[in-house]
């Protein structure tokens, strides 16, 4: 019974998850033979200002700004 969590930026839309969840779900069933009602997602959504890397946070790199 696989369980995946994804941290992803806050801002994508249910269809967005909803095609994160299936692409998952599709691919650990593949790999691992396991049914896809066996297979958890759990999707979190981030602000950018809780999301840092190199010692910066998201809202304050510019490199940063506009991705999702």
């Amino acid at each position: 019974m696989p369980v995946i969590t994804v941290n992803w930026w806050q801002g994508n839309d249910r269809h967005a998850r909803k095609e994160l969840v299936a692409g998952i779900t599709d691919v650990v069933t593949r790999v691992s033979g396991c049914p896809d009602d066996a297979v958890t997602v759990i999707v979190r959504d981030v602000e950018p200002d809780h999301w840092g890397k190199g010692g910066q946070l998201a809202d304050e790199s510019r490199s940063w700004r506009g991705r999702r």
